[in-house]
Formats: structure tokens, sequence, C-alpha cells
């Protein structure tokens, strides 16, 4: 493993372990403070994501607003959001067992996850980040193009590289490539992906091959 991959790894390693104690503090504070066991904590942040998906062109037509614009109003749904679920479902599990809470919040999840697939479908979806948030930190010419494009996560794809951190694999758009595609026809096929992550799935595949082998 070369240094380059090393430190990427390293990143997306810092990555995924902050997400993970985003959802587990958000477990157990709720757990510790309100004594209900919500397992539909995760849902929560991909109804977040799904939101903002969904609002960015309503906001953006409507308010001619961009990214903080769609983050009020997207703070103000979830705000009436919580309130709705709190009232159905939540203010009936504060006095019942540990283990009816644990059914009826997987519940939840089951029902997120079906109405998510219903309302937008399955397909790879993104939100464009703002230009004062999508500025790089500049760790050598290989590790900014790659840190910023190629991630890995290991609980998506089988932990296959993939491309900014999108259901796109590297090997899809090398597969394209190969397949005789230019780099519009495959932007045509894949319209969430733009140059700049063709050229780094390029380099990726190079950096990753570029290494001696030792002859027995």
């Amino acid at each position: 493993m070369d240094l380059a991959t090393f430190l990427i790894q390293c990143l997306n390693s810092v990555q995924y372990g902050l997400l993970l104690f985003l959802v587990a503090s958000g477990l157990t504070l709720i757990f510790g403070i309100m004594g209900v066991i919500n397992l539909a904590h995760g849902s929560f942040y991909m109804i977040g994501a799904y939101m903002a998906y969904a609002l960015a062109p309503v906001v953006a037509s409507t308010f001619g607003g961009g990214f903080f614009a769609t983050l009020v109003v997207g703070f103000a749904l979830s705000i009436v959001l919580g309130y709705l679920l709190e009232w159905a479902f939540f203010s009936f599990l504060y006095e019942r067992e540990h283990l009816q809470q644990v059914l009826m919040t997987y519940g939840l999840i089951l029902v997120f996850e079906e109405l998510r697939s219903i309302i937008v479908g399955d397909d790879v979806h993104g939100v464009e980040a703002p230009a004062i948030l999508a500025g790089t930190l500049p760790l050598g010419d290989i590790m900014t193009l790659l840190a910023e494009r190629i991630t890995v996560n290991p609980d998506q794809c089988g932990g296959r590289p993939c491309v900014r951190g999108l259901r796109i694999r590297v090997t899809d758009v090398l597969d394209l490539l190969a397949a005789g595609l230019t780099t519009a026809q495959v932007i045509d096929e894949l319209p969430d992906l733009d140059r700049e992550d063709i050229a780094a799935c390029l380099r990726f595949a190079s950096k990753r091959i570029d290494h001696p082998i030792v002859a027995a």
C-alpha cells in the first residue's frame, strides 16, 4: 500500500468514525434523558439527507436561495416532523417496556425505508455542495484530487472504492470507459458525476497498479 492510499484510508476512517459517533451519541442521549430506546435514530439522518435532496430545487425556485436557505427550511420541517412523530408514536412509549420500544422503533425503520424507496426511488442521488464548503485541504497533488473524490466505506458497496460517497464504484466508471464510452457519455449514464470525478477514477486506478512486482 502506497502513502496516498494509506492517507485516504485514514481520512475515510475518521469520516466514518465521526458518523458513527453522531448516531451513537444521539441514541445515548435519547435513551439517557427520555428513557426511550430509539433504534430508528439512524433513519432520521436518512430522512434529513433526502429532505435536503428534495428541498434544494424547491427552495431555489421559490425563494431563489441556496444552501443556507435550504438549511433553514429543512430545520423548520425537521421540527414539525419531530413533533408529529412524538405525538403519534413516541409519547406512547414512555411507560412501556424496553422490548416494546425496540419493536416500535424497529418497525419505524422498515416503514421509513419503504417510504424512501417509494417516494424517491433507489437511484443514486446527491446534493451539490455550496462554494463555501467545497474547498479542500491540500495534502499533495495526488491526495487533493483523490481524497476529495474517491471514498471507501466498509458498509457501502462491500467496502469498494466509490465516487464521493455515492453508490457509484470506481470500477463502474472504468467499465464504461473500457466499453468505449467517452467522458460525456459516461456523465450521461451517471449524471451525478462530473469530469473531475472521472479523472479521479483514472488517477486512482493508475496509482493502484503502479507498484513494483518482484519476480520469484
